[in-house]
């Protein structure tokens, strides 16, 4: 397993830990090392997240994609990747809310309310926050991609 001591964005050591322990086969361990390979990732990625299935370096699936060592995870087992870096790395809520919102999404206020009461009911960021986020990450991609209304 993976040396964790080094991630300097970790904020959840104790889950990582026990996410490390309870996934100990080769499916479960698979989407532990994507995670901990994506946030040594994080740790030097300074730019900002874009919502987007193009695997580019600033979409959360472009990360996965780049840090799959595993010679190819299903989709499942990307979010569950996902759902661990959101529990335990300082932007991780950030990195979820901008691999969960499709491009379908971004007109869809209910859809993107929902992913917003997710993330926040779970205590990984405060509601307005969210908010503020998921705004400027639907924003961001309406200007990047012209979108039209």
């Amino acid at each position: 397993m993976k040396n964790i001591d080094n991630i300097k964005g970790l904020i959840n050591k104790e889950l990582l830990q026990n996410q490390i322990k309870i996934n100990s086969d080769g499916y479960g361990s698979a989407c532990v090392d994507v995670a901990i390979n994506i946030m040594e990732h994080l740790d030097g990625f300074e730019g900002e997240f874009n919502i987007g299935y193009s695997p580019d370096m600033t979409t959360p699936h472009g990360i996965i994609c780049k840090c799959d060592d595993q010679g190819g995870i299903t989709g499942f087992m990307a979010g569950a990747a996902r759902n661990i870096v959101a529990q335990c790395y300082k932007d991780g809520w950030k990195f979820w809310l901008a691999d969960v919102i499709s491009s379908y999404d971004v007109d869809n206020a209910d859809t993107l309310e929902r992913h917003i009461e997710n993330i926040s009911k779970n205590g990984l960021t405060f509601k307005e926050d969210a908010t503020k986020y998921v705004e400027d990450l639907v924003s961001r991609y309406k200007e990047n991609l012209g979108h039209k209304n």
